[in-house]
């Protein structure tokens, strides 16, 4: 199918990557349904920004509201969309995440409940309700991080983030009769507006960073050119995989 005729799905589609992916998808002629959380605050406004740049007029967009952490608010939000005529849903991009950002020793049972139901069971429930508008030859693209691979102080969205990567393996087995494809990518240091919070959190990997040779902040826009490929026919042997995008960092201690 040409891309005019596909539909791509992105959770937490308001800012950082899930913007720059909404940006991307849409240059290259894909119609677009774009997840948000709520009606307020810095994702909102990005949303209707985007809604009247060039790119976005090129296009069919719509807004999808759901707080992905919460079961019910996808089946809602899903039955809304077919509500409104949309039949069909050729890729699914999970990008949406939500974590406390402290020591495990610290956790509260809201803490873990926030963790698992916004990344775990709000991604899975996500591919539930969207996996029956796709068709053959359909893909799910799940962003990770590199909190996966490493231990990073204070992040507990590391071990969900390690899950959802497993995922991948599993959907891509339990979906390929249905010609349905999975992968993820496992993006590194991404400058978004957190890098700023996240030098805070982390001021001695940062400053080794800093001193590196090597260039090391990824730039959102890589990241949507990559979920770009893995969502095309270019990557159609690529099943089951979570590609690395951190620009060479995980080589070096």
């Amino acid at each position: 199918m040409n891309k005019k005729d596909q539909t791509v799905f992105i959770t937490g589609a308001g800012r950082g990557v899930g913007m720059a992916m909404a940006q991307e998808f849409a240059a290259q002629g894909y119609d677009l349904i774009l997840n948000y959380r709520k009606d307020q605050g810095k994702s909102a406004a990005g949303l209707q920004q985007f809604l009247v740049s060039p790119a976005a007029q090129q296009v069919s967009v719509r807004l999808a509201k759901a707080d992905i952490s919460e079961p019910r608010e996808i089946a809602e939000m899903v039955k809304k969309l077919k509500q409104d005529g949309v039949e069909r849903i050729d890729h699914l991009v999970l990008n949406a995440a939500s974590a406390p950002f402290k020591p495990f020793s610290e956790m509260t049972r809201s803490d873990w409940k926030l963790l698992l139901n916004g990344n775990i069971i709000g991604n899975n429930s996500c591919v539930n309700e969207i996996v029956p508008l796709m068709p053959v030859g359909g893909s799910i693209c799940i962003i990770s991080s590199m909190g996966s691979r490493r231990v990073l102080p204070d992040y507990p969205l590391g071990i969900v983030k390690s899950a959802l990567e497993s995922l991948v393996g599993y959907l891509e087995v339990e979906l390929y009769a249905k010609g349905i494809r999975v992968n993820g990518l496992c993006a590194g240091m991404v400058n978004t507006d957190m890098a700023e919070y996240l030098q805070k959190l982390w001021p001695e990997l940062y400053a080794r960073y800093e001193h590196s040779p090597r260039r090391w902040l990824i730039e959102p826009k890589e990241v949507a050119d990559i979920a770009a490929f893995l969502i095309s026919p270019q990557s159609s042997a690529i099943r089951g995989t979570t590609l690395v995008a951190d620009l060479g960092m995980s080589l070096s201690a």
